[in-house]
């Protein structure tokens, strides 16, 4: 060691060995802090890269108050002012340009979410015509039956050849017994129309002086 120091007292003066040292020192304190800086960047920008964007097309109002410097009125600016192609058209939100510039590294624009299909309202079915048929029936009874045309005074009906129609216009004989009384010829005498189903003594009483047999 002796010999070394002798060799670099010869070659140096003390001053240049005391600087050299300085020199050495603050290059490695230099060094050190660079390497920090250095570690810290890479930690900051791995949490920013960590850290999960929130869409500015589909984030829930929530979501997007969780972004820093965003409030639940900012949140609702933004929901309204979808959709958004880029993060620099939050301007149109009112949202100024420090703003914009804050959230950038932490939003991301992706495609708008479609619109909602406009519910198609399917045409009420009409309701069927066809009613019950006690509900008709009932309908039925309940119409006033048209009533029979009337005979002319003094004339009398031949049940051999009468229509079904002028037969209908004896008090008492409707439609069916009409068609029974046709169904029924021919007549010898006018008593024999009670052969028919449902014209008893009654019916015939009613009847007698206004039918003839020819």
């Amino acid at each position: 060691m002796g010999l070394l120091d002798g060799m670099a007292k010869g070659l140096f003066q003390k001053e240049d060995i005391i600087k050299i040292k300085n020199v050495s020192s603050v290059w490695g304190y230099l060094t050190f802090f660079s390497m920090v800086i250095a570690i810290v960047l890479v930690l900051s920008g791995s949490i920013v890269f960590a850290q999960k964007l929130v869409d500015l097309n589909t984030a829930s109002e929530k979501e997007l108050e969780s972004i820093k410097g965003v409030g639940p009125a900012t949140a609702k600016k933004i929901v309204a002012g979808r959709p958004y192609k880029s993060v620099d058209e939050l301007s149109k939100s009112g949202l100024s340009p420090k703003q914009i510039e804050a959230i950038k590294p932490l939003v991301t624009v992706g495609s708008a979410a479609p619109a909602k299909a406009a519910a198609t309202v399917a045409p009420a079915k009409p309701v069927s015509e066809t009613k019950p048929a006690k509900e008709m029936k009932a309908e039925k009874a309940a119409k006033p039956s048209v009533p029979a045309a009337k005979l002319p005074p003094g004339k009398k009906i031949n049940i051999n050849a009468a229509s079904k129609e002028e037969l209908d216009a004896l008090p008492g004989i409707g439609p069916v017994k009409a068609q029974a009384i046709i169904d029924g010829r021919p007549y010898k005498k006018t008593e024999d129309i009670m052969k028919v189903k449902g014209i008893k003594q009654g019916e015939f009483n009613k009847i007698k002086d206004l039918i003839t047999v020819e």
